[in-house]
């Protein structure tokens, strides 16, 4: 079998998405060995509409080059999925990404270049279908069809049946970030899905050494915030169980509650939201940069993983864990299955008595020798590593059977 020469991503965020961390993206940026490209994901009318310098930027392919991945940019990603005019489009992409991977490969490009495509990139199946790759790596990033946003959507539903069923079947590997995921879709679909877990960059999260400590800044935005400082960083949507948050605010109201991350309306329960924002020790600072994240988590007195016990959450294999733990701070999380690897280090509790007592437990007993321990418990989950993974699936024993 040819090896792997070039690795296409198709993404789940823009390439420049500053705010929001993915799989993908870091996948992309671990990956050696091998050339990598990057594909914009379509944004679509709903999200175009909110940024309208988008609409005139995406009228042809456009290429940017970035730490030596090639980010391309699809032209009229704003077209609506319904209506014919994305089978348009994906007639579009497909033409135009198999003349630059001719351009780069020669006529012989599918034996050599391999596409990552994650279970989020449904809405280009049309185009997969029509640009026929010869290698493909499925990756089950979530339970799709768990979600609300599938599940209540009747065209979303049917657009991630087709993606799946295609993908099962003409992927040349397939791979999941949880065993519930593997397990669940290995038996709808009869075949091998292999365990591919999410990672993290250790040196990015590592606590700062000792002698630099002491300069260490404090972000402004949490200056004025009074300790003991609780920490939650990431997206708030479906699986992020407010309740229990507003019960801890409540129990625990000398603890200050920050929450940093992107906000999905109608992802999320909105009266929940507005009625956790209303306690006076929650604080909620936004997104901020990945690059700035290491300073807050490393602010925090415990990091939280307050998840519901829905489908969709109990199949995830959450990014903040691992990130979470590379920090050597304490972590508090909900009883995930995610989680039981590292419960020698993760304080679990769920109902809200229990889970501020474990938050209190971390506050009064996490040692320095925990904190050592646990990273490096999580230094073997880097990305470099299931970079390594994939392409051994790929061009190993993980096919079809």
């Amino acid at each position: 079998m040819t090896a792997v020469k070039a690795v296409v991503f198709l993404g789940m965020n823009p390439w420049r998405h500053e705010e929001i961390n993915d799989t993908v993206r870091l996948l992309a940026k671990a990956m050696q060995g091998v050339e990598r490209l990057y594909v914009d994901p379509p944004l679509g009318i709903r999200a175009a509409l909110l940024k309208p310098a988008y609409f005139l930027r995406n009228l042809r392919w456009r290429r940017d080059d970035d730490g030596g991945i090639t980010c391309l940019s699809p032209p009229l990603g704003f077209l609506p999925v319904r209506g014919g005019l994305r089978s348009f489009t994906n007639a579009l992409w497909a033409a135009g990404l198999e003349k630059v991977l001719r351009g780069r490969y020669g006529g012989g490009w599918r034996e050599s270049v391999l596409f990552y495509v994650s279970s989020w990139s449904y809405t280009l199946g049309g185009m997969l279908a029509r640009l026929r790759p010869g290698r493909m790596f499925f990756h089950l990033l979530d339970d799709n069809f768990a979600f609300p946003q599938v599940a209540e959507d009747p065209a979303a539903r049917e657009l991630n049946r087709s993606f799946f069923g295609y993908m099962m079947k003409e992927s040349t590997a397939a791979a999941a970030v949880s065993k519930g995921l593997a397990e669940k879709y290995g038996k709808i679909y009869g075949r091998k899905i292999a365990l591919v877990r999410n990672g993290v960059d250790c040196r990015h999260f590592a606590p700062p050494a000792k002698e630099m400590a002491e300069e260490k800044k404090t972000p402004a935005d949490l200056a004025g915030i009074p300790r003991p400082l609780l920490l939650y960083a990431g997206s708030v949507n479906a699986w992020v169980d407010l309740d229990l948050l507003a019960a801890l605010a409540d129990l625990r109201p000398r603890y200050a509650l920050v929450l940093v991350g992107h906000y999905y309306p109608g992802a999320a329960d909105g009266e929940k939201w507005a009625r956790l924002l209303s306690r006076s020790n929650v604080f909620y600072l936004s997104s901020r940069p990945y690059g700035e994240l290491p300073a807050y988590l490393q602010e925090a007195a415990a990091l939280l993983l307050p998840r519901t016990a829905a489908e969709h959450s109990l199949h995830s294999d959450p990014l903040k864990l691992y990130e979470y733990l590379a920090t050597g701070k304490p972590v508090v999380s909900t009883a995930l299955p995610a989680v039981e690897e590292f419960r020698e280090y993760v304080y679990v509790g769920t109902e809200p008595p229990e889970f501020a007592r474990r938050v209190d437990e971390a506050l009064a007993g996490h040692s320095e020798e925990k904190s050592r321990r646990q990273i490096e418990a999580v230094a073997g989950h880097s990305w470099a590593e299931r970079a390594r993974e994939i392409l051994r699936l790929v061009e190993g024993e993980g096919g079809k059977k």
